[in-house]
């Protein structure tokens, strides 16, 4: 039945229209007496299970299925408007207590004969329990039976504390790009001996700096000359 970490779906339990409950001609579901949902125009009469749990309900007369999802929602679905259903009416394949999961077979229902009957089908599906500290966001238009969501119930909860985390991920991701960003930019420094030696390189490539170096160069030979004369003439003596 879940999502993701803070909502969970309530698939349709039948094709068809999903429109407000306010278009159920039955005050306790229009104003909505028994619980918030949803209702569905259906397209056809087979009806499947809206979420993962257990039946909790089956009315005797056929009209009405109650679920109790693994999360604790309690789930009425009820079709037709002061109906009655006759055998002939409707098939049930589940029992009260049975597992279920979302899209599983729970009744078929003879649309033609409710139809001569002037029954009208319309079904209120309504979550009676279990929306303390949540919210639903009903879908709308047409849904494939057992596929398509009817609405989400949103865990305000969770879902504070899910977007805080994606906040700080957020934050902590924000950081590490500009540290990345702040390492790239920064200007590699030169060890001492590359940096001597791109002097030395750019000092030669200065023709003006030639005549300097060949005094040096003279001045040095002439002060070694000096040195080794000094040298022969100590020895000598």
């Amino acid at each position: 039945m879940g999502d993701n970490r803070y909502s969970s779906s309530i698939f349709a339990p039948m094709t068809g229209s999903v429109v407000d409950l306010s278009q159920v001609p039955d005050p306790i579901y229009a104003e909505r007496m028994m619980g918030d949902g949803v209702a569905i125009v259906p397209e056809d009469g087979t009806m499947f299970s809206p979420v993962n749990g257990y039946v909790s309900v089956v009315a005797e007369d056929k009209h009405a299925f109650g679920f109790t999802t693994d999360d604790g929602l309690e789930i009425l679905m009820h079709l037709g408007v002061d109906s009655k259903m006759q055998k002939d009416c409707c098939a049930v394949h589940v029992k009260v207590n049975d597992r279920v999961q979302a899209g599983d077979m729970i009744a078929e229902f003879n649309m033609a004969e409710l139809k001569k009957r002037d029954i009208n089908p319309i079904m209120a599906i309504i979550i009676c329990g279990g929306l303390e500290g949540k919210k639903i966001e009903p879908a709308s238009g047409h849904v494939q039976a057992g596929s398509g969501a009817v609405m989400t119930v949103i865990d305000l909860e969770a879902l504070e504390r899910y977007e805080a985390s994606q906040k700080e991920q957020n934050i902590a991701g924000n950081a590490n790009e500009e540290t990345r960003k702040t390492a790239s930019d920064k200007p590699v420094k030169k060890s001492s001996a590359a940096s001597a030696e791109s002097d030395a390189m750019e000092f030669l490539k200065d023709k003006g700096n030639w005549p300097k170096l060949i005094g040096g160069f003279v001045a040095l030979t002439a002060l070694m000359v000096v040195i080794f004369v000094s040298i022969a003439m100590f020895i000598g003596h």
